[in-house]
């Protein structure tokens, strides 16, 4: 899910607003999960995000096929999922996002969806 933007009134009565707060904390949940009392990485660093995004469902069975492992050029941006997934890291794998210097984002289709995050600290 992109980034939504919200006041801070907004945040509470907004759909999207709610959907993007659970998404956040979804992500926190499995980042806990793997890291389990893990030190804050300090310095540079390099992250490289790998975003499956799902296949329409209303799409034929031969153009689902041949969508798996294209690239997705729909919404969300990005940008935006980026920016979902770094906010969440926030004081949990990194103290703040502006450590991170150099990143890579690739959106594709694929049959499962979901999310892998590598990062790198860069000397």
């Amino acid at each position: 899910m992109g980034a939504v933007r919200m006041t801070q009134r907004s945040k509470y009565k907004s759909d999207s607003a709610q959907r993007y707060l659970a998404y956040k904390d979804r992500i926190k949940w499995l980042v806990k999960q793997q890291l389990k009392g893990q030190k804050l990485l300090a310095g540079a660093l390099e992250v490289e995000i790998s975003f499956t995004m799902p296949i329409p469902k209303s799409w034929s069975n031969v153009k689902k096929q041949q969508a798996v492992g294209e690239y997705h050029t729909k919404k969300p941006d990005a940008d935006n999922l980026v920016k979902g997934v770094f906010d969440s890291l926030n004081k949990l794998v990194w103290q703040d996002d502006n450590q991170v210097a150099k990143v890579m984002a690739v959106k594709s289709y694929g049959e499962v969806p979901g999310m892998e995050i590598v990062i790198k600290e860069l000397k």
